[in-house]
């Protein structure tokens, strides 16, 4: 249900005003209104026009200063980027010259990675490709369904798979830094295979499991 006859909209309540004000001006007499009241609306309606056009001139006005900025910036930014590149590999260049221009100023001393770092960690995700006989691709990683974004935490170098078939023991399958990793099985008749995977870091310390994938896989 219609909750006001006045429009929300300015566009809207511009028609709506244009066409109320003329049919008073007409009609006021009728309509049990003075002359008064009848200029009073005019007078309401042209300074609503006037600066309803008013802001939809520096309305579009600050789209066109936007765009021009935007235009503006993506030059600077590409020539000041350029220059940037040919500076910092000048031979030469040193860090207070990299510093006073405002660019990254290269850590000499990296500070070390806690060795509890890993085990904080949410463990890697699965999702597993078995479509091909015999074969299992594994995604791993923060968001294994996207690989164009997945890369792998901050410090860390890849992923230990394991893998176990039915309920067979636990097996390690590999170290991997790049998903995915792909699994080929000798087997000679469909099986459940089952993985799991957990962090390691620079200095090959480990992190906890995260849940386990399975598939049933044909031969």
């Amino acid at each position: 249900m219609k909750r006001d006859y006045i429009p929300e909209r300015d566009a809207t309540f511009d028609e709506w005003l244009a066409k109320f004000t003329g049919y008073v001006s007409a009609h006021y007499a009728e309509l049990g209104l003075s002359a008064t009241d009848k200029d009073n609306l005019v007078a309401a309606n042209n300074d609503w026009k006037a600066s309803f056009s008013a802001h939809l001139t520096a309305k579009n006005a600050a789209r066109g200063a936007k765009a021009t900025k935007n235009n503006k910036r993506k030059t600077a930014e590409s020539l000041a980027r350029n220059l940037a590149q040919r500076a910092t590999v000048y031979p030469g260049i040193t860090n207070d010259r990299r510093a006073s221009m405002g660019l990254t100023v290269p850590d000499t001393n990296p500070t070390p990675t806690a060795p509890e770092y890993v085990a904080t960690l949410n463990p890697p995700l699965l999702v597993l490709d078995w479509s091909g006989r015999g074969q299992v691709v594994i995604h791993f990683g923060v968001n294994p369904e996207n690989e164009k974004e997945n890369s792998k935490p901050k410090d860390i170098a890849g992923v230990k798979i394991w893998y176990r078939i039915e309920t067979g023991v636990w097996t390690f399958l590999a170290d991997d830094t790049n998903s995915p990793y792909t699994h080929q099985l000798s087997i000679t008749e469909p099986a459940t295979v089952e993985y799991k995977a957990q962090w390691f870091d620079k200095k090959m310390r480990t992190g906890p499991f995260g849940q386990t994938a399975k598939c049933v896989v044909t031969p």
